[in-house]
């Protein structure tokens, strides 16, 4: 009597491998992706991007380049607080002379593995100081002075 060698289930071989591609596959992606596109900053939206980037950062001063003249004549600074977790998008603008609105989706919180988060559309509204886009109101989480998000 002469005995077989076992053979490998070729079955179990072929699962390990399809499982080890998407494991690869799935890292190339999540290291590959890239980040916000970065908007023209001499527009509406760039400027917005701008400042929102750096009100984020808490880097307070470059983000008071991008507020108008006029609301920095009255301004009476907002108190800051760390604005870890929001995410803003675009979702259009509209200019009207001297006027531009740009209107944002914003979500805040971690939204992920049941964390809460929220989301709401505002506005931002610009205006033309000599040919510069400057921000004159923004929704309440990215003011840089109180009088800021007051819209009249």
């Amino acid at each position: 009597m002469t005995q077989e060698a076992a053979r490998p289930d070729r079955t179990l071989a072929v699962i390990l491998s399809v499982i080890a591609a998407i494991v690869v596959i799935a890292i190339v992606v999540v290291f590959t992706r890239g980040g916000p596109t970065d908007i023209d900053p001499s527009t509406p939206e760039g400027v917005v991007q701008s400042y929102s980037r750096a009100m984020v950062a808490s880097d307070f001063e470059t983000a008071r380049s991008f507020v108008s003249a006029g609301v920095l004549d009255e301004c009476d600074e907002a108190d800051r607080n760390p604005l870890q977790g929001l995410r803003m998008t675009v979702i259009s603008t509209t200019i009207d002379g001297t006027t531009a609105v740009v209107k944002v989706s914003l979500e805040q919180g971690s939204g992920s593995f049941g964390g809460s988060s929220y989301s709401y559309d505002d506005l931002f509204t610009l205006v033309d100081e000599g040919g510069d886009w400057k921000i004159s109101t923004t929704p309440w989480e990215l003011t840089y002075c109180y009088d800021q998000g007051f819209r009249g």
